[in-house]
């Protein structure tokens, strides 16, 4: 009995301590390795998923490429349909036209005209120089000035030139423009009022100028204003005794 007792322990030692793989077997009797086939399972996934990726967004840059392509061409489509609209219009109607394009962009138009004919259909010839005019003045209003910096015309026709524009008048010579602007530069710098009145109103167009042509600068970016602009500046406020500073760089004010 004592030797049966034995042989069933050994029995049992036998199969707890055989592993749980040890069972599995292929068909031709050898064992399987479960291991090595996850391991090859997810490489393969891995693999592919990379793929798709890459050729996902491979995909979407000749998307984006046939897009800026039909832009283009729609671009040119609105074109000749505006230009086929311009071409049918009789003369009376482009003049209509004309005038609503200038009362609501009058600049865009100003510079349409300095670089296309005026008058009768005929090229516009340069008008003959005045005797006091600087051989660098195209605009004719120019006059000479002490430093070749300061030689700057606006480089527009006589009739177009910034100097003589309303819109000069009204937003750079005009006294209440000019005063709203000099007691908004004063309250924001915290600074006394010049008691000088033709030095701070010419300073402040100056400055105005500037805003109107440049747009805000910043502190210590300063341009040079046209000869023509200058003087015509200089002689709606001018100083007592002719003596101006001029141009100077890089100082606030």
């Amino acid at each position: 009995m004592t030797s049966t007792m034995d042989a069933e322990f050994s029995d049992a030692s036998s199969n707890r301590s055989r592993s749980p793989t040890s069972d599995l077997s292929s068909d031709n009797g050898q064992p399987m390795e479960l291991k090595r086939k996850r391991g090859r399972g997810r490489g393969s996934g891995r693999g592919r998923g990379r793929g798709q990726a890459r050729g996902s967004k491979r995909g979407r840059g000749r998307g984006q490429g046939n897009r800026g392509q039909l832009q283009e061409v729609n671009k040119e489509n609105r074109i000749a349909q505006l230009e086929n609209r311009v071409d049918s219009m009789s003369v009376d109607d482009m003049r209509i036209l004309l005038k609503r394009i200038s009362k609501a962009q009058p600049s865009f138009v100003l510079n349409i005209l300095d670089n296309s004919n005026v008058g009768n259909g005929q090229p516009a010839g340069p008008e003959p120089p005045k005797p006091d005019q600087p051989s660098w003045c195209s605009c004719s209003n120019c006059r000479e000035m002490p430093t070749q910096q300061e030689r700057l015309c606006c480089k527009r026709q006589p009739m177009n030139c910034h100097s003589r524009l309303p819109d000069f008048q009204q937003c750079v010579l005009d006294e209440l423009v000019l005063e709203l602007a000099i007691r908004y530069r004063n309250d924001f710098l915290a600074q006394p009022e010049d008691e000088n009145y033709n030095r701070c109103h010419r300073h402040a167009a100056y400055r105005q100028y500037i805003l109107w042509i440049h747009g805000y600068l910043g502190a210590g970016n300063r341009r040079v204003i046209p000869s023509c602009c200058v003087w015509r500046i200089r002689d709606k406020y001018p100083d007592a005794t002719g003596q101006y500073v001029g141009f100077v760089g890089g100082r606030l004010g």
